[in-house]
């Protein structure tokens, strides 16, 4: 590979952590710049279908295995009295991939950045771009502390409030509210019996697991409300509403810990697809959630940023030119993930109309885990 030799990852997420292991592992110099710190907000995430594989293409699955809890399924159906809902589930079963993870995002951010510094990838934080212009031979970067560098090529990988696409993709679409407000709980505590799904109706739904590492409960909530700037007041006041409409006794338990002072992170459910056409421009590719952030309704929006991750650097690593490796890269992870958005997106608004979760929904998503079931 002549076309390039050092990258300028922008974003220290999933995205950006694991593209900088991917570009490494290709040859590349790697610089990664974080506006913020390393440690994501905690909060628990399910890696399955090909992810898995993904962290092992990574050198990662053992050490994110170890720290969390291999063999997550997809949790029951319960209504608010707890009793077990007959509903038809979509085949997730995937030849070929590895057993799927429930992680703790701090220490999976852990594990990535510890595999790409170890690799050399050089990792600032409090530090992100402030403009980039491409030149003949290199994108001239300009960051946010005063400082210009030269790279052969830029991933932006921050987010789905990117300001890599807002400088460089002026004309892209704005994120769209999907309806509903996700509110993720946790709090230390040894296991509770009757980890499980359970629907809310008018409301929303919500589950909680037990994560060995760190020993904790970790509850997810789908609340359909206007999109909101919730207070921690204002979290708690609508947990407290979803959580009293139910009778279910592991949620009467789950109850029991919820106080004014609980951690709840309260994020709308946001997504963005940018069209195929406009992932790259000159030397910038846009991957992750600054390209195709989902709604949390088929558990892959981190799958998929791992996915575009290790796809990058298998395109870098195997193209002529900066343009073939990124036209590959795009043929290759658009329909992915437009599938899992579309997908999402829908569940979602099933889920507002107050649509039972049967036939349709596992038809949605056989149809979805048929096109993720294939090797990325």
């Amino acid at each position: 590979m002549t076309f390039a030799s050092r990258a300028l990852i922008v974003g220290g997420g999933i995205a950006g952590l694991a593209s900088a292991v991917a570009l490494r592992q290709a040859g590349l110099e790697v610089d990664v710049a974080e506006i913020g710190d390393l440690r994501p907000v905690g909060a628990g995430i399910g890696l399955a279908g090909r992810a898995p594989n993904a962290l092992d293409d990574l050198g990662v699955y053992e050490e994110v295995a170890r720290t969390g809890q291999p063999g997550l399924g997809a949790p029951a159906m319960h209504d608010a009295a707890g009793r077990a809902l007959a509903v038809p589930s979509a085949p997730r079963e995937i030849p070929g991939a590895l057993e799927a993870i429930g992680a703790d995002r701090p220490a999976l951010a852990e594990v990535l950045c510890a595999r790409a510094a170890g690799l050399g990838a050089r990792i600032e934080t409090g530090l992100s771009v402030e403009s980039v212009d491409d030149g003949a031979d290199a994108a001239v970067v300009k960051m946010t502390d005063g400082d210009v560098r030269a790279y052969d090529l830029v991933i932006g990988a921050d987010g789905i409030n990117s300001k890599t696409r807002s400088l460089v993709f002026p004309d892209a679409p704005e994120p769209q509210y999907a309806g509903q407000m996700s509110i993720r709980w946790v709090f230390p505590s040894d296991p509770i019996d009757g980890e499980g799904w359970y629907i809310a109706g008018q409301l929303g739904r919500m589950a909680f697991y037990h994560q060995p590492y760190p020993n904790a409960i970790y509850a997810p909530m789908v609340i359909n409300m206007p999109r909101t700037r919730l207070s921690r007041q204002g979290a708690y006041d609508v947990v407290k509403e979803l959580t009293d409409s139910y009778t279910a006794p592991p949620i009467v338990e789950l109850r029991r810990h919820l106080t004014p002072g609980s951690e709840l992170i309260a994020r709308p459910f946001d997504w963005i697809l940018m069209d195929r056409s406009s992932w790259f421009r000159g030397r910038t590719l846009l991957i992750g959630d600054a390209a195709h952030a989902t709604t949390a309704h088929m558990g892959m929006g981190g799958g998929m940023a791992l996915e575009d991750a290790v796809v990058l650097g298998q395109c870098v690593g195997a193209a002529s030119s900066l343009q073939q490796a990124y036209e590959t890269f795009v043929g290759r992870r658009y329909e992915r993930v437009r599938t899992v958005v579309e997908t999402s997106v829908a569940l979602s608004k099933r889920e507002q109309e107050n649509l039972p979760p049967g036939p349709e929904n596992a038809r949605l998503m056989g149809q979805a885990m048929a096109i993720l079931s294939q090797p990325y």
